[in-house]
């Protein structure tokens, strides 16, 4: 017979993915202050890494943590510790303003829980990039708690919070129980999903310039054009494994005015584009660039090349795409 504290002893753990938008159009400005918006999202492997436990106590314990290291991590962005520069890129919080502490305490509202939870986050994907570190995130704590309160997965209840607290969070839910998806359509203020499954991998190399960018900044300086893009196009080409070349139907409409807010943005393109690496973009509001590469190899071998050009100063991964929901293990 199970230990009556069984479920406090019992701890979920997972790796929250990154991701990138390989289109993205702005097709309106709605009534509640957003943009109506056309995006095509695909979850990369770069990752951070979250433990939650539920503990008999009302509250909410979260301790975050830079992996490898701050050090470390702050030697490769060229920051020192403490100055203000350091402070900018490193320092996230602990409070209601993590997504991850907010989405735990609506979840503990919306299900009724009176426990509380404590939450170990790892983080190394950057803030301000563009990348959905802390959407990927808050949508792993969701996930981690419903398996510890053995509330089903694919439950609506949880889209409606994860919609309420940001409007990547869903896509980072995928479709919850049901059959993992390595990308989606995202609609509305991105909060609509219409998944899809690509036809084949894609490998990438990723940059961070190191430069934090505030979503509603760049979002405030950018126009809506008077003839929008549509994603089909590029839907279509995803979906065929046979095509190598997405750039023509590839667009992020937030490249300009993040370009003027952070000028880095445009020598990161330029350093992926010497490298032959095409097609090349910003990802999200940025400030973090992408590349898709040939193969596995070739984007290990760019970035080593760009690492050894860009670091410290930026942070270069080589990555692939993967699948939402992040896999969840509870021991």
């Amino acid at each position: 017979m199970p230990h009556v504290n069984d479920h406090y002893e019992k701890i979920a753990r997972t790796c929250p993915p990154a991701k990138l938008n390989l289109f993205l159009e702005l097709r309106a400005r709605r009534p509640d202050g957003f943009h109506e918006i056309d995006t095509v999202m695909v979850p990369i492997d770069w990752r951070d890494e979250l433990q939650l436990q539920r503990i008999p106590a009302d509250q909410i314990e979260l301790k975050v943590q830079w992996l490898p290291s701050e050090q470390i991590t702050a030697q490769r962005l060229g920051v020192e510790l403490g100055s203000a520069a350091g402070r900018d890129l490193l320092e996230i919080p602990c409070d209601q303003r993590n997504l991850v502490h907010r989405a735990l305490s609506a979840f503990r509202e919306a299900f009724e829980i009176n426990d509380g939870f404590r939450c170990k986050l790892g983080k190394q994907i950057p803030a301000g990039a563009g990348l959905g570190g802390a959407s990927s995130d808050a949508a792993s704590a969701l996930l981690c708690a419903a398996k510890l309160c053995g509330i089903p997965l694919h439950t609506p209840r949880l889209v409606e919070i994860a919609a309420k607290i940001g409007s990547d969070v869903p896509f980072f839910l995928g479709m919850g129980g049901n059959t993992p998806i390595s990308g989606a359509r995202a609609t509305g203020r991105g909060e609509q999903i219409q998944p899809i499954q690509l036809g084949k991998t894609l490998d990438c190399v990723v940059i961070f310039p190191a430069v934090c960018l505030s979503t509603a900044k760049v979002y405030t300086h950018s126009q809506i054009p008077s003839t929008p893009r549509d994603a089909t196009a590029l839907l279509e080409l995803l979906q065929d494994p046979k095509v190598t070349d997405l750039e023509p139907a590839m667009l992020n409409r937030l490249s300009n005015p993040a370009k003027k807010l952070a000028p880095q943005i445009a020598e990161i393109l330029e350093s992926l584009w010497h490298e032959g690496l095409r097609p090349c973009q910003l990802t999200g509001s940025g400030s973090a660039c992408f590349a898709i590469s040939s193969s596995s190899g070739s984007a290990q071998q760019a970035a080593l090349k760009l690492r050894a050009r860009l670091e410290p100063g930026a942070l270069v991964m080589a990555t692939k795409s993967t699948q939402v929901p992040a896999q969840i293990d509870v021991s």
